[in-house]
């Protein structure tokens, strides 16, 4: 049994879910116009609220999903670095097809907020270089510079002495210098004119990232989620035994393990894999299978939903598990909408296109 695209797209489905229940429920202090309830209290412990701060696990199975994604699209003999281009191409695409919805209604509230929105504010947000618009537009830039390195992380992977374990453990360590020596460093004098500066906050934002890209493409290098599902897809005990594992990540991470978050987001993987080929996972993976389709138009909108347009009727239904699926309803019908404007106005600019090469014939 391989790791399919579209089982890639169930994952994906997954990691979009745990995003939006990350916004809703992990900053309570960003709910100013509406409220939730939990339906589970343990003492002063919120379900909601710690299922949402689990929740930014999604970032690094984003991440982990790209490296293997792109990795895997690589041996299809297709030159490296026109692949780089085809990726960053279909990031930007995706990104700029909301940000051009979204411009004209974040013009209007600066407008009629009295806040100056400045032109070189609209080119820096456009580019990915910042990210005032929206604040979880962060990502864009980053995964951007992650695919200019892949070709070097690419031919890591394949070098001569590669192997699983040794790479694997590698990255621990390559973690340990990005998550401890590098912070140290930054601390110190000779560097403290770089640390104040945005390109450093940007550099930081890559290389938090680079543990879970780079596993993507070890584990891609070596077909291991192929493996697993095959060896352990499906089977009872297995599947058992990987809820646990499932169970046993949120507790660890609970406890501030957000450190190692690419070996969690690896293992989270994994052990999906051996839930995918279950009927209950055939199933859901239809529709969250949908989501994970949408699921970077969802990324990119979601929070105007929740925090910046619309807090007040995302927050309506007042229950958590209500307010989680009417986001995603919202989330994934705005996905829909998008891209259903940008196929009318692709229509529109080919008939125009046309009519006008007809009327240069006539003349």
């Amino acid at each position: 049994m391989e790791f399919t695209k579209q089982d890639t797209k169930i994952i994906k489905g997954i990691a979009i879910c745990f995003m939006l229940f990350h916004h809703l429920f992990a900053f309570p202090e960003r709910v100013t116009e509406g409220t939730f309830v939990s339906l589970w209290y343990f003492n002063d412990t919120n379900l909601a609220v710690c299922l949402g701060a689990f929740g930014r696990i999604c970032v690094p199975i984003f991440t982990f999903l790209s490296g293997y994604g792109i990795y895997r699209s690589s041996l299809k003999n297709e030159v490296c670095s026109a692949l780089v281009v085809r990726h960053i191409k279909s990031l930007y695409k995706t990104y700029w097809m909301v940000f051009f919805v979204c411009l004209p209604v974040i013009v209007h509230k600066s407008f009629f907020s009295r806040r100056s929105l400045l032109a070189y504010d609209i080119i820096y947000n456009f580019l990915g270089l910042s990210f005032t618009f929206n604040n979880e537009w962060w990502f864009v830039l980053p995964f951007a510079v992650l695919l200019v390195l892949f070709p070097a992380m690419k031919h890591f992977a394949e070098r001569r002495r590669a192997g699983l374990c040794i790479d694997l453990f590698l990255v621990l360590i390559l973690n340990a210098v990005i998550v401890y020596i590098i912070p140290y460093m930054m601390t110190l004098t000779v560097f403290a004119g770089l640390s104040s500066t945005a390109f450093w906050a940007r550099t930081k934002e890559v290389l938090e990232l680079l543990p879970s890209f780079l596993t993507g493409i070890i584990f891609a290098r070596w077909d291991v989620l192929s493996a697993v599902k095959a060896k352990f897809g499906g089977r009872l005990l297995w599947c058992a035994a990987a809820i646990a594992g499932m169970c046993a990540i949120f507790l660890i991470r609970a406890h501030n393990a957000k450190y190692y978050d690419f070996v969690s987001a690896a293992a989270f993987v994994m052990c999906l894999a051996v839930l995918l080929p279950t009927k209950l996972m055939a199933l859901a993976g239809k529709v969250l299978a949908k989501l994970g389709e949408e699921s970077a138009i969802m990324w990119l909108v979601h929070t105007f939903l929740c925090y910046y347009w619309l807090q007040r009727l995302v927050y309506a239904p007042k229950y958590a598990v209500l307010i989680f699926l009417w986001l995603v309803v919202l989330s994934y019908g705005s996905a829909k909408l998008i891209r259903l404007l940008w196929k009318w106005i692709g229509r529109l600019v080919k008939r125009l296109s046309a009519r006008k090469e007809v009327s240069a014939d006539g003349t």
